[in-house]
């Protein structure tokens, strides 16, 4: 009994480890890192990283204000052309 116990928790462990890489290759974070953090601290690992920023997402917001404000600047600078 105490056999599968131990089989169990490595199976979780393994797991959580392999989905922690898979979040966190997603959400743009050190994918070996948390690949680690979820072996050894396996469903607490995931929680912590779904609280994590999603710097990718981060990344085209901050690439689409600067478009935006480009675009905000012509606009203004062809007003005054005018």
């Amino acid at each position: 009994m105490l056999f599968f116990s131990w089989l169990w928790v490595i199976a979780t462990a393994i797991a959580c480890s392999i989905w922690a890489n898979d979040i966190a290759k997603l959400k743009g974070q050190k994918d070996t890192q948390w690949m680690v953090w979820g072996f050894i601290f396996g469903p607490i690992a995931l929680l912590a990283l779904t609280a994590y920023p999603d710097l990718e997402d981060r990344k085209h917001q901050r690439d689409t204000a600067s478009e935006l404000s480009l675009i905000k600047d012509n606009v203004s600078e062809l007003c005054r052309n005018s």
